[in-house]
């Protein structure tokens, strides 16, 4: 479901779109096969979508003849299902795999970029190509949406420098923040500084990470940041203006010219229309709808949302952005736990970050695995902690009694 790794088997956008739509299908219907074996939150919250799914059938089949008029409304609330399809998967099979994960995005970066990267670079040109893709549709190669899941490396290997001190992690670490930083998406660049935050509030909570250790890794993160600024600008002169000026823009989100702009008015354009439906949205027919923004996309092909948070409003109403962002706030919730392992730390700061995402783009699908592997780990760590308090007590009980019995 990674769209960039399956671009390295089918670089045919059709294919791969049309791949993740059938697969979704079945993976819906794997869900449902493996009903009884979820638990009673998750039975609440497949069923919730199935009443969508069925409503949205026999609204397809009575307006338009058809039962998947328009598949793509239906996909948009497959992560849905897909999140616990990927938390059942790993409960069922004891799965741990983040440092996997987190290693298997830097290969897949590497590898990409020998590919497709040789035109990249750091200005903002428009790059001709028959079919995008995973691309980024300028000399920035990648899109959004792929450099996003790189924060799951990024928070991966600055747990593991902060837990062990290995320079190998830090240099992991480092190199996963230049790649965020030359790509020069600022939602990404928004998404990573608000992971990082929730990440030390989380950690310093469950005091998991020392207050002098953080520290002393945000002032030798600051020393370090003034030596490269001092290098890179007196190597590349102006190179600091321009990476600043575009950071200007994430405070200044509607800035004429700039690429939020095109989201603000999406948000001034549609929202009214979410008013007038609000429950449900206006599905189908806004799907149809011609778009009332711009004219440079085909009709009935949808408004091509920008925004996560306004594609579900619009075309599912609040019932539908509670329902695919329902655990995300769940999530926000657990993060002021104190009894968090740094696994759960770590996905649900990158779970959180993309709440912030999603007012610039649509989460990718990935994504929402992630959540469900990050409820996974949730999930299991108080069963481990149960398990090991006992059989401490149980010792010191019997080294005690024996303490007696010799005295």
């Amino acid at each position: 479901m990674e769209n960039t790794f399956s671009w390295l088997f089918m670089p045919i956008s059709n294919i791969v779109l049309m791949y993740e739509k059938i697969l979704s299908l079945v993976i819906f219907g794997f869900v449902l096969y493996k009903f009884n074996n979820l638990k009673f939150n998750e039975k609440i919250y497949i069923g919730l979508l199935s009443v969508v799914i069925v409503k949205m059938i026999f609204e397809s089949m009575l307006d338009y003849g058809t039962i998947f008029q328009q598949l793509t409304l239906f996909t948009i609330l497959f992560p849905v299902a897909f999140t616990i399809f990927v938390k059942c998967i790993c409960r069922e099979y004891n799965f741990d795999i983040l440092e996997l994960i987190a290693q298997f995005y830097i290969l897949l970066y590497i590898v990409f970029m020998l590919i497709y990267g040789r035109t990249f670079s750091f200005s903002l040109e428009q790059v001709e190509m028959v079919d995008y893709g995973p691309f980024s549709g300028d000399s920035r190669i990648i899109h959004a949406r792929s450099i996003f899941m790189m924060i799951v490396p990024l928070l991966w290997y600055f747990n593991q420098f902060l837990k062990h001190g290995k320079i190998t992690n830090l240099l992991l670490f480092l190199f996963c923040i230049t790649v965020i930083v030359i790509h020069q998406h600022r939602s990404v660049w928004a998404s990573s500084i608000f992971s990082m935050c929730v990440y030390f509030f989380m950690s310093l909570r469950n005091n998991l990470t020392p207050i002098s250790r953080v520290v002393k890794t945000f002032l030798s993160g600051l020393l370090l940041i003034a030596l490269v600024a001092f290098v890179v600008s007196q190597a590349f002169p102006g190179t600091l203006e321009f990476f600043s000026d575009r950071f200007s823009e994430i405070l200044d989100p509607a800035k004429e010219d700039g690429t939020g702009k095109f989201r603000a008015d999406q948000r001034q354009i549609y929202f009214p229309m979410v008013l007038e439906r609000p429950f449900f949205g206006w599905t189908f027919e806004g799907f149809e709808m011609k778009n009332p923004l711009v004219d440079w996309w085909p009709e009935k092909t949808g408004q091509h949302f920008h925004e996560g948070f306004m594609e579900m409003l619009f075309y599912h109403g609040f019932f539908g952005l509670i329902l695919k962002y329902f655990y995300l706030v769940y999530l926000a919730y657990k993060s002021f736990s104190k009894n968090l392992d740094q696994k759960s730390i770590i996905l649900i700061a990158f779970s959180l970050a993309g709440l912030i995402f999603s007012f610039s783009y649509v989460l990718p699908l990935i994504f929402w695995g992630m959540v469900g592997l990050c409820l996974y780990y949730l999930e299991t760590r108080p069963e481990n902690e149960e398990s090991e308090e006992p059989k401490h007590i149980i010792i010191t009980q019997q080294s005690s009694a024996e303490q007696i019995k010799l005295h």
